[in-house]
């Protein structure tokens, strides 16, 4: 780790942890909402075991729209939550309040439909997915699922009972919010390796990926109106005279992202969506992650994806916000534009040139 450090600022959390196997749960006469995984049975409402619920928020609830009783371990949907009913006989959901998000999807939500479709005869049912996705992000449902498969988009305001649902367990996972006033630690995000690596492998196989050719160091521009990166154009001129070569992953179809990363020598961002698909880099092609000094960052969330995908290394290199808000846990406090210092990225590309060598 590289730059603007003080003592104590990162914790030892570990690298290496218990992933639980990837399982499929069928339930009868189960209601799914669109933005959400929490599903609701005769015998209850039902979400999956990784959050930890006195430390995290869960959307539904950060969003009003699940009202959570820990003392008593009941929960109940807001009167308010609207919905229009649909119904399936059978249907496999993969519906998540973070999915838009494309960190997410790749980490979580797209390793659970391979994970499922691995079985040819799954794909002859329906999936349910949120409505609204980027194309790129139905694009890779395409890439692990096929063409044939039936996709069923659900809206936030809709409900769909199911006859028959089938329920993939988490395939990976990272904390939607802290609750606030959290002093002890937190998770900084756990991942299936074997689903994860399943999904890139196939992926990459969708995509045409060849191995072997020219592997270019790629510098990737963030393009966004929160968590700029405020030096930005000076750290990208210093490594274009280095021989790094810029992306932007907004511009390039899933199939071009793929094969972008698949191909890459050595990558260097700013965290965000453009940096997850360091999944799909070679084990030889290292990561330089450029972030803010923010106590409440996830920070180990990259290497750990890095880890569970098979790719190469991850050094960070960090740098002070512009602005920081007194309440850490306000929404925008981790979202302020920061700085990295030259001097410190290029001395990270060097410790990941040592890395890969």
């Amino acid at each position: 780790m590289v730059g603007a450090l003080e003592p104590g600022f990162y914790d030892p959390a570990p690298l290496a942890y218990d992933f639980p196997a990837v399982t499929v749960t069928t339930y009868r006469d189960a209601v799914v909402r669109g933005a959400s995984n929490v599903i609701s049975t005769a015998d209850g409402v039902v979400r999956h075991g990784l959050m930890e619920l006195g430390s995290e928020m869960m959307p539904e609830e950060f969003h009003s729209r699940l009202i959570l009783r820990r003392e008593r371990g009941e929960a109940g949907w807001t009167p308010c939550d609207p919905f229009g009913v649909g119904w399936l006989p059978e249907a496999a959901s993969f519906v998540d309040a973070a999915a838009p998000n494309y960190a997410h999807w790749i980490t979580e939500v797209l390793p659970r439909i391979a994970a499922f479709a691995r079985d040819p005869a799954r794909r002859k049912i329906p999936f349910v997915i949120d409505a609204g996705l980027h194309a790129n992000m139905l694009r890779t449902v395409r890439m692990v699922a096929g063409a044939d498969v039936t996709l069923v988009e659900l809206a936030p305001d809709e409900v769909l009972r199911v006859g028959v649902l089938h329920n993939v367990s988490p395939a990976g996972y990272a904390p939607y919010k802290l609750r606030p006033g959290l002093e002890g630690d937190f998770s900084h995000g756990a991942f299936g390796g074997r689903a994860l690596a399943g999904m890139v492998e196939t992926l990459r196989q969708a995509a045409g990926v060849q191995a072997g050719g020219a592997r270019p160091r790629l510098f990737i521009r963030r393009n966004t109106k929160l968590r700029r990166l405020v030096n930005e154009a000076e750290i990208e001129a210093a490594l274009v005279a280095r021989g790094f070569q810029v992306l932007e992953p907004e511009r390039l179809t899933a199939d071009e992202q793929v094969a972008a990363y698949s191909g890459a020598g050595m990558v260097v961002g700013a965290t965000g969506a453009g940096v997850v698909n360091l999944a799909f880099c070679r084990p030889d092609c290292p990561t330089v992650v450029l972030m803010p000094r923010f106590r409440l960052t996830a920070y180990w969330y990259w290497r750990r994806i890095a880890a569970a995908a098979g790719a190469g290394p991850v050094v960070h290199a960090v740098g002070l916000q512009e602005k920081v808000l007194d309440d850490p846990f306000d929404p925008l406090a981790l979202h302020q534009d920061y700085r990295v210092e030259v001097k410190d990225v290029l001395e990270a590309v060097e410790r990941a040139e040592a890395l890969a060598a």
